[in-house]
């Protein structure tokens, strides 16, 4: 699923229940929306001259984020989530992310900590998935 952030401002007049719905609709089945990609490959082959496929993926779930800005706002600062994937080697590929519990435990909120846990087990899931699906495709 991706998520039309343009969509955030309609929710402000909305009921909380009309908005939790309304945000909900976003979410994939890994309880997860793609909110931005960033294809770092086609800039650095257009201005580096260094062809390469990297992607940065911005992804989270807004209901997952108010959880947790609601007991500190400057978890705003970690999610949504971001992780790159990039080439390493001919039909490989390395994923780099910060793990959610260790940028949030920074704030030293226990409820925040809560989320952040169960979100490093949802990106485990997310990558889990992708890699099936990846080494299915693969061998077809």
């Amino acid at each position: 699923m991706r998520t039309d952030v343009f969509a955030f401002a309609d929710v402000a007049p909305l009921t909380a229940e009309a908005a939790r719905e309304r945000l909900a609709s976003f979410v994939g089945p890994l309880d997860f929306s793609l909110f931005q990609k960033i294809d770092h490959g086609v800039l650095r082959a257009a201005i580096a001259g260094k062809p390469t496929q990297a992607t940065t993926y911005v992804f989270g779930n807004a209901l997952i984020t108010v959880q947790m800005t609601t007991h500190d706002a400057r978890a705003g600062l970690y999610v949504p989530l971001r992780l790159i994937v990039h080439e390493i080697a001919n039909s490989r590929v390395m994923v780099t992310y910060d793990l959610p519990s260790a940028t949030m435990m920074q704030f030293g909120v226990p409820a925040i900590d809560d989320v952040a846990h169960s979100l490093d087990d949802k990106v485990e899931r997310l990558l889990d998935e992708t890699i099936a699906r990846a080494s299915a495709a693969f061998d077809a």
